[in-house]
C-alpha cells in the first residue's frame, strides 16, 4: 500500500517538472524582473481583489474604480510579457483545479453515497 503523503509529494516534483509550472514560472521571472511590469500587475491584482470584495460585499465599484480597472486592464493589454504571465497562470490554474478535482473523488464518492 503506497503513503499518501509520498505520492503528494510525488505528485508537487511533477507539478514543479511540468511544461505547465515551467512556463508560468520563466514567465513569472521576466515580470518581476522589470520593475515597471511588476508594479502594473502589482495593481492590477490589488485593484482587481479590491472590486471582487465589493461585489462579494452586494455593492457596486465605483464609476472611478471601474474606470481605473479598464486603465488598467488597457495598459496590461499593450504588455506582451504581463499578458504571457497571466495566461500562463491562468493554465496553471486548471490543471491545479483539474488535480483538486480528482484528488477530491474519494470524498465525492462518500457523500454521494449518502
Amino acid at each position: 500500500m503506497q503513503n499518501a503523503y509520498d505520492l503528494a509529494h510525488q505528485l508537487a516534483r511533477t507539478i514543479r517538472k511540468s511544461n505547465v509550472y515551467q512556463e508560468w514560472k520563466e514567465a513569472y521571472q521576466e515580470v518581476e524582473d522589470n520593475p515597471k511590469y511588476k508594479e502594473m500587475i502589482s495593481t492590477f491584482r490589488k485593484t482587481q481583489v479590491e472590486m471582487q470584495q465589493l461585489l462579494l460585499e452586494g455593492k457596486q465599484p465605483s464609476e472611478e474604480q471601474q474606470e481605473q480597472m479598464k486603465k488598467l486592464s488597457m495598459a496590461i493589454q499593450g504588455v506582451p510579457a504581463i499578458i504571457k504571465c497571466l495566461q500562463a497562470e491562468e493554465r496553471f490554474g486548471i490543471l491545479m483545479n483539474d488535480l483538486q478535482k480528482i484528488i477530491y473523488e474519494p470524498a465525492k464518492e462518500l457523500f454521494d453515497t449518502r
